[in-house]
Formats: structure tokens, C-alpha cells, sequence
């Protein structure tokens, strides 16, 4: 009979480990939310987003921290009582967006606007070394007339974040010349 408990034991333990890793799992994967993303493209730009999605991660500092379930982005939990030494998490959006070369040159690199709104479609301000409305610079060749998937990634501060905007603003080309939005805003943005 003790031979019998050992094994049933074994396999609770073991029952009880495939659900915690299960957890686990699951928790890393909740700390993450999509956001919308809607691409803007200025009149006459020589690469046109077609389509953007973009998700905003919350990235751990210390390796015991993990989200909580039903808890707006931003709850963690320790699982230890002793919290010193711990840092804030950070948050990361990571996007991707399908491009299209219209001109007639290979590009070389771009510049993304990514543009942060709330709830209300109003812009949020970005605080920190990067504040104002920062550029993402994307080193990737897309030939003429090629249709391109590119990922970018940008930290950011809040976590209100509703919507996001994504503009090409400026273009590198392989003869290194250079393309510069207008510098009147796209009022369909705000």
C-alpha cells in the first residue's frame, strides 16, 4: 500500500507542476494586449503603409514578478514578501506593418511617427528621454515596387493607450537621397 501512495503522490506532484508551468505560461502571455493601429500615409509618399498591428508587452525587471489575471496591464504580483531590490517593469509596443515601395529607387531606411492616443482619440504626451512625438528608424531595404513586412519596436511610458497612429515621415534611398513628409500635419490623425 505505501508502494501505491508513493506513486500517487508522484503523480499529483507531478500533476501539479504541468498546472503550475500551465499558469506560468499563461500569465506571461496575458501581460501582453492588442492595440488598434490605423496607418497614415501623406498624399504622394513614395512608400504606403497598407495594413499595422501593434501589441503593448509589459516587460518584467525582476525574474519573480508576473501579471495577475483580470488585472489591468500594470498589476503584478511578488511572490516573495521580501520586495527590496525590485525594479519597474516597462512597457514596449511592438509593431509590424506592410509596406509598399511606389518609387522608382530602392529605399534604404525609413522614419516612423508612431502617434499615441487615449480613449478620447487625443494624443498622449510622452515623457522621458524621449519626449515629444519620437521617430523609429527602420534600416530595411524594400526594392521598387515591393511589398514588405517590417517590424519596429518602441518603449513607452503609459499605459493608457488606446489607438495608435503610424506615419512614414521621412525616406533614405540606396542613392542616398532623401524624402521629408510635408510639413503640414495629417489632420485625419487627430
Amino acid at each position: 500500500m505505501s508502494g501505491a501512495r508513493a506513486h500517487a503522490y508522484r503523480l499529483v506532484w507531478m500533476g501539479s507542476i504541468v498546472v503550475l508551468g500551465a499558469v506560468i505560461a499563461g500569465s506571461l502571455w496575458a501581460a501582453q494586449r492588442s492595440i488598434k493601429s490605423r496607418p497614415r500615409n501623406y498624399p504622394n509618399a513614395p512608400v504606403m503603409i497598407k495594413r499595422s498591428d501593434v501589441t503593448l508587452t509589459e516587460v518584467f525587471s525582476t525574474p519573480t514578478q508576473t501579471f495577475i489575471p483580470g488585472m489591468t496591464t500594470g498589476g503584478s504580483r511578488v511572490r516573495y514578501a521580501n520586495r527590496a531590490g525590485l525594479l519597474p517593469s516597462t512597457f514596449v509596443l511592438e509593431g509590424g506593418l506592410v509596406c509598399r515601395n511606389k518609387s522608382p529607387q530602392t529605399v534604404e531606411a525609413f522614419g516612423l511617427i508612431v502617434v499615441l492616443l487615449d480613449a478620447f482619440h487625443q494624443p498622449l504626451q510622452v515623457t522621458g528621454p524621449q519626449s515629444g512625438t519620437p521617430l523609429t528608424q527602420v534600416v530595411e531595404p524594400v526594392h521598387q515596387g515591393e511589398e514588405k513586412r517590417i517590424a519596429w519596436q518602441q518603449q513607452v511610458s503609459s499605459t493608457d493607450i488606446f489607438e495608435v497612429a503610424v506615419v512614414v515621415t521621412r525616406i533614405r534611398f540606396a542613392d542616398g537621397s532623401v524624402w521629408l513628409a510635408p510639413s503640414e500635419e495629417l489632420v485625419d490623425i487627430f
